[in-house]
């Protein structure tokens, strides 16, 4: 597993809190739980850059990462998780409307789904939103150490199916055993980079 630097940049609520960086940038998103902060440091090699609680929407800001120098992950909250569930929806709004209009470095959604579950009208909005910003779309199936391969390969195509999107735009990762997880990097690579 090759290791990358990896370095905190800062968390924000508002746009005049995001960092300055000129890097291109890449936003993971999915449901509370889904694995988002553990994937960010399974991808760089990394214990503890990014906050992964037991508990389900500990992430509340977005949360900026520079990456080998060459480009930004931002850790954003998850969605579908709260007791009053309209109010989260609203400040999650909040937090991601601006983000996604005016964050001009923003090239890709890394969309972290539960390899377990068909997406739901949370996920199938991300990605229409992720499609109206122009922005490339990268879908990791995460917990699939949970599925034998024959359930991973009919979610895979489930997942597909109900996201409008193709396939091979779909990666399998196991955050805990690293499995996909260079093959994930270098296709977030690509996409930011080319």
């Amino acid at each position: 597993m090759q290791y990358h630097e990896a370095e905190f940049l800062l968390s924000g609520a508002q746009q005049s809190q995001w960092p300055s960086e000129n890097l291109p940038e890449a936003v993971f998103a999915g449901r509370s739980n889904a694995g988002k902060s553990s994937l960010i440091n399974a991808l760089v090699n990394r214990k503890n850059l990014a906050y992964a609680g037991s508990t389900p929407g500990k992430t509340r800001l977005l949360n900026f990462y520079r990456i080998d120098q060459r480009m930004i992950f931002t850790d954003a909250p998850g969605y579908g998780y709260a007791k009053d569930n309209r109010s989260s929806a609203e400040t999650f709004a909040k937090l991601m409307d601006p983000y996604f209009h005016h964050r001009a470095n923003l090239k890709a959604m890394v969309l972290v789904a539960d390899g377990r579950r068909k997406p739901n009208q949370d996920d199938i909005l991300m990605c229409d939103y992720a499609r109206q910003s122009h922005l490339a779309i990268i879908v990791v199936m995460t917990k699939c150490d949970k599925l034998s391969h024959s359930a991973m390969i009919a979610n895979k195509r489930i997942i597909a199916s109900e996201l409008g999107i193709s396939e091979s735009q779909i990666f399998p990762c196991d955050s805990l055993k690293k499995q996909g997880t260079e093959e994930l990097f270098a296709r977030i690579e690509e996409v930011l980079l080319q």
